[in-house]
């Protein structure tokens, strides 16, 4: 009976897989903080898109130019999240 060795010569641990070098059982956390973003968060941010997907529209069909309005698009995100933070209620 053979002794399983890594490339360097030395031993395996016995609490490492043999073909691939990884822990048998995988490492669960201990504790869940909870979710990613609340959903007022979620809220604020999909309104938000909206409305720079509004603004994008609006000025692609005034100007013509997709450059310009992905710019206007992301402005108008990014201006009207904080409005919106201050505008939707806890």
């Amino acid at each position: 009976m053979s002794t399983s060795t890594n490339d360097d010569g030395t031993a395996l641990s016995k609490d490492s897989c043999q073909l691939s070098g990884y822990p048998r059982h995988p490492v669960v956390p201990a504790e869940v903080s909870g979710p990613l973003l609340t959903s007022r968060s979620a809220l604020i941010l999909v309104a938000a898109v909206v409305l720079g997907g509004i603004v994008g529209v609006l000025t692609y069909f005034s100007t013509g130019n997709t450059a310009m309005a992905m710019l206007a698009g992301l402005a108008g995100a990014g201006a009207s999240t904080p409005v919106l933070h201050t505008l939707i209620g806890r």
